[in-house]
């Protein structure tokens, strides 16, 4: 079912750890994402082992893979977990995990403060057409296709706006790049696209968009969305219980039905319709990031969490 017997396996150099973490002279080791076979041997069980543990397991909890039957073993064998959002925190707690803080994920406002969307815009010939945006991996639960087609019902009811398409193009699932090849010559020069961009641009890419999309199915903390909240951008998420834990709907965005296109375009023409809208949804959205969601914010959950695991508390 999860290939759980070879797991482990993975990655080649991940029985090699084992020797190495058994004679760490460490006050705590942590081991992060466990979707990767290696965090098996950073977490060998408690009789074999003299220092503490911390688990950072950043499970999709919607994902098949989060049900790991081994998973429950390592929490157990756990001091202390820390994980992104609430819903983590109920999966991680359910499966046997231990003193588990929730820190969230971080983003550095400074980083934000050069953006430039209006290069953005002018370098695509844009103007001041709206633009929907999505900035990521682009496939299926992503949520792309999803996007792809609830454009076609946007452009019936506004015509001028634009779809951006942001990411690695060799992250680009073969379905989205037959749906961009169908479209109608028309719909097709409504779409932009922007391949392989440089990490520095990424501020200025989300700064030109007037709304970002992520309808995922899959997330375990939606990055991009706090990253659009801190250049003041309304976001629209999928309805996974990651995202409901990071989206107010009606507050700082809107959640929408897993690949709904029909909810996700009603959604995206009604923040398009809403200049109003769109402005106090990413303010307030600005505001919780700069309250909860900077670095220095998720740093003191992780430095706590290592004290108290370090003194045996």
């Amino acid at each position: 079912m999860f290939g759980e017997e070879r797991w482990p396996l993975w990655q080649p150099y991940g029985p090699r750890l084992l020797s190495p973490l058994l004679r760490a002279r460490a006050d705590v080791i942590t081991a992060v994402n466990w979707h990767f076979g290696c965090s098996f041997w950073a977490v060998p069980p408690r009789r074999l082992r003299l220092t503490p543990r911390v688990a950072i397991p950043i499970l999709h909890i919607e994902r098949e893979w989060a049900g790991n039957p081994k998973y429950p073993r390592m929490l157990r064998d756990c001091d202390a977990a820390i994980v992104l959002t609430d819903a983590e925190r109920e999966f991680v707690e359910a499966r046997g995990g231990r003193s588990v803080s929730v820190s969230g994920a971080g983003v550095d406002p400074g980083r934000f403060q050069k953006r430039d969307g209006a290069s953005i815009r002018a370098r695509y010939g844009i103007g001041d057409r709206p633009v929907v945006g999505f900035m990521g991996r682009q496939d299926t639960l992503k949520g792309t296709p999803t996007l792809i087609e609830s454009m076609h019902t946007v452009w019936k009811h506004s015509p001028d706006a634009m779809l951006l398409l942001a990411g690695q193009s060799a992250h680009r699932e073969a379905r989205v790049t037959q749906m961009i090849a169908e479209l109608t010559p028309i719909d097709r020069a409504r779409v932009i696209l922007i391949d392989d961009f440089a990490d520095a641009d990424a501020p200025s890419i989300m700064d030109a968009c007037d709304i970002l999309t992520l309808p995922s199915v899959e997330d375990s903390f939606g990055m991009v969305m706090i990253e659009a909240w801190v250049c003041g951008r309304p976001v629209i998420g999928g309805d996974i219980a990651s995202t409901r834990c990071i989206i107010d709907p009606g507050v700082d965005g809107w959640i929408v039905k897993p690949f709904d296109a029909s909810d996700l375009a009603a959604k995206i023409l009604d923040l398009l319709a809403d200049p109003g809208k769109r402005a106090s949804f990413g303010a307030r959205g600005q505001k919780k990031v700069l309250d909860r969601y900077t670095w220095e914010r998720v740093t003191d959950t992780w430095e706590t969490t290592f004290q108290k695991v370090a003194s045996g508390r």
